[in-house]
């Protein structure tokens, strides 16, 4: 059999198979009629053994170490190390799909609680700036567009807010800071590198309420004032930073396109 018939019959490359021509594994045959070099079927089978090395997470050197046989502590080793790796791909999975099943919810019935105000006990997760707008400019926290790349790709495991202190805001405040808000699964996957200024938000009650969202492409803090009004009215003491979502979709009334956000704030319950 030809290199490049076995390379195409094994699914690996011509240069695969020659490294391990180099290391000693496989031996192949000139023929003198067209001088292409043949693997018989003991080629073959190192060469077999030599994958089989390689799917059980050996390196390509310790695949050819191994070539004649692997001691069993070793296997029981390596294969222990892929149970657990899986899994915690397995519960990781799990985790994820939790969360996408709760945005799903949240999504569909969101816009039917518009000026409506319910309690939530939110699970723990982290701010991280991520940049100041107002109308006249768009000023990103970081002067790093990897760093914003690399949490984009998180995206819609992660959401953008606007943040505010609702007990000292100022509704006609022009400047609006926003922050991502993410879950302690996601956290979790980041790398720490991105992670420095990330801001953790404790497990807590929060109470919530979504508004119509009319200045969308330049929101300001306007868009907590009828939250404030509630707390006030109702003697409800905040306790921490109001966030403001805004899902990237909307809804239709009287044939207007229809944004809206969703606010909340932890508060301290009696």
């Amino acid at each position: 059999m030809k290199i490049s018939e076995a390379a195409k019959l094994l699914g690996i490359s011509t240069d695969t198979i020659r490294y391990y021509e180099k290391e000693g594994v496989i031996y192949p045959k000139r023929i003198s009629q067209n001088n292409y070099r043949d693997l018989d079927n003991k080629d073959v089978i190192s060469l077999l053994a030599c994958l089989y090395n390689r799917k059980i997470e050996y390196s390509m050197k310790e695949s050819v170490e191994y070539v004649e046989g692997i001691p069993v502590s070793k296997v029981t080793d390596i294969l222990n190390n892929k149970i657990y790796e899986l899994e915690s791909e397995v519960k990781e999975t799990k985790n994820l799909i939790d969360y996408l099943t709760t945005l799903k919810v949240e999504s569909e019935t969101d816009f039917y609680n518009i000026g409506n105000y319910w309690i939530t006990v939110e699970p723990k997760c982290y701010l991280l700036p991520y940049a100041k707008i107002s109308q006249s400019e768009f000023c990103f926290t970081k002067d790093d567009p990897r760093y914003y790349a690399k949490l984009f790709e998180y995206l819609p495991f992660i959401s953008q807010a606007q943040v505010t202190d609702v007990k000292q805001y100022d509704s006609s405040q022009s400047v609006t800071e926003w922050f991502f808000v993410i879950p302690e699964i996601i956290y979790n996957q980041l790398p720490q590198e991105f992670l420095k200024d990330a801001r953790v938000m404790p497990r807590q009650h929060c109470l919530n309420t979504v508004v119509i969202n009319e200045n969308w492409e330049y929101p300001n803090t306007e868009i907590f004032k009828d939250l404030s009004i509630y707390l006030k009215k109702r003697n409800i003491k905040s306790c921490g930073i109001a966030t403001a979502t805004y899902p990237n979709y909307y809804f239709q009334e009287n044939g207007k396109k229809v944004r809206y956000a969703k606010v909340k704030v932890p508060i301290e319950l009696k």
